[in-house]
């Protein structure tokens, strides 16, 4: 399906300029800048993409282009016109390689800040001006993003996406944010997951920080369009049946038919005076205030967004350990950093802290499995690390009775998983610690929401009583 420049609607009177961000690398950001500047421009309107990631310009790779022979960098320090760095793609559209341009803007004086805005004038033409910012927190990154009032932050649902995705909501806030960005699902499985991952990430961000993320789109996973981005070739343009196509098309008109009021203020010349601006104030990223958390514990329950940061630092502690410890014999030391991972998976939807049931002097622990002898012995551990212990077969005994005055179950996900399922949603409030199998489980997946641990089996039964003496302690 083609679309002729002579059904767009009127160009606006300023140019648009987007934003794209996000928290962490692999998301799938170029892609979705690089096919996104295409969509828009196949629909009429004149388009120019910076790629601005000073780390890895790579948007030319995408397109299937050579890398350019000129750079910003050689616009701000070589004195050369903008015009000459320009790269044509296809009829309206043109894109300008950042290299390490951007992120050097606030080296530039008085002199050179004025030859910046004279040149960038030369981009009031376009209909729209997209970024492609670097992947992550940076000064280059928040100056950029706070610079325009369209953000457009590209998260994955992986629970590691959207973690970093809400620091750098948390640090663009602290350093003037205060209108909603957009938030654009990549990569979804369905709709409804990417509306379910939109929705909790909202509302965490609601909560925390007293902003409220707007919805601009989803993605889906579509293993033909990400062959076609492995060879360079944007799928827009190719294949307009592809599901990953379409949503970006949709996503374009979404973009184009949106009304708001501070686009006559992103005048490219005065975007980028007041990116080099605020680069030069050096954006304030919090690391005092965490340092002061770390180092001082205190009882302040008034701010629970600290959680946030922690989960963060964790994950990436996990990755760099999961990288390190490629001997099979520190298995049980991942093991254990998978732990961190469910724990940060859970954070969308935390449990408030294990239950604390009135009248009961000791933690109870309900254990559950199939197998006699594998009751027995987890309630001798049970009882070693001084808690009450009441040990069930599925679908036998009065489980119920329990509901009010357990503050923890424990799991072992043996076959058949049916009976099981049935008794942990009797007691649908009771945080779990499951034990899988040798296989793949589907309780895992089921009661993520509220489970606290996982310990694959084998497991060291030292191990499992130090993660139940730190469950309920």
């Amino acid at each position: 399906m083609q679309h002729s420049p002579s059904t767009a609607k009127p160009r606006p009177r300023h140019t648009r300029i987007l934003a794209l961000a996000s928290g962490k690398g692999g998301t799938g950001k170029t892609t979705v800048a690089v096919n996104l500047a295409l969509a828009l421009n196949r629909a009429g309107h004149t388009v120019c993409l910076l790629d601005a990631d000073f780390g890895l310009s790579n948007a030319e790779v995408h397109l299937g282009l050579p890398s350019p022979l000129h750079t910003l960098e050689n616009v701000l320090f070589d004195s050369m016109p903008l015009e000459e760095c320009l790269v044509p793609v296809r009829p309206g559209l043109d894109l300008i390689s950042g290299s390490n341009g951007v992120a050097r803007m606030a080296e530039l004086d008085v002199t050179s800040r004025k030859r910046l805005v004279a040149e960038f004038s030369a981009l009031s033409g376009y209909d729209f001006l997209i970024l492609d910012n670097s992947p992550g927190i940076s000064a280059q990154v928040v100056s950029l993003c706070l610079a325009t009032r369209e953000i457009i932050l590209v998260v994955n649902p992986e629970a590691s996406a959207l973690v970093d995705a809400y620091a750098l909501i948390k640090v663009l806030k602290e350093n003037g944010l205060w209108w909603p960005p957009l938030i654009l699902v990549n990569r979804s499985e369905s709709g409804v997951q990417a509306r379910q991952v939109f929705t909790r990430f909202q509302e965490t961000v609601e909560q925390f920080l007293g902003l409220k993320p707007l919805f601009l789109g989803a993605v889906p996973l579509d293993d033909a369009a990400r062959k076609m981005t492995a060879l360079g070739k944007p799928f827009v343009t190719l294949r307009d049946d592809l599901p990953a196509s379409q949503a970006i098309m949709s996503i374009a008109k979404i973009l184009a038919e949106r009304l708001n009021k501070d686009w006559a203020k992103n005048k490219p010349a005065d975007f980028f005076e007041n990116v080099v601006v605020r680069m030069k104030q050096r954006p304030d990223f919090g690391l005092s205030q965490i340092a002061a958390n770390s180092s001082a514990p205190t009882n302040d329950t008034t701010q629970p967004d600290v959680y946030m940061e922690l989960v963060a630092v964790l994950d990436k502690a996990s990755r760099l350990c999961e990288k390190l410890l490629e001997n099979p014999a520190y298995s049980f030391v991942r093991d254990r950093f998978g732990l961190v991972r469910l724990a940060m998976d859970n954070f969308l939807n935390p449990l408030d802290r294990l239950r604390k049931p009135r009248g009961i002097l000791k933690p109870r622990i309900l254990v559950l499995s199939n197998h006699e002898q594998m009751r027995t012995m987890l309630g001798e551990i049970v009882a070693e690390v001084g808690y009450e212990g009441e040990a069930f077969a599925p679908g036998h005994g009065d489980f119920l009775k329990f509901r009010d005055t357990c503050n923890l179950i424990l799991v072992s996900c043996d076959r058949p998983e049916a009976l099981i399922r049935s008794c942990l949603l009797q007691i649908p409030e009771v945080p779990l610690i499951l034990l899988t199998g040798f296989g793949n489980s589907s309780l895992e997946t089921e009661f993520r929401h509220r489970t606290v641990a996982v310990v694959p089996r084998p497991f060291h039964i030292n191990e499992l009583r130090t993660i139940l003496q730190s469950a309920l302690h």
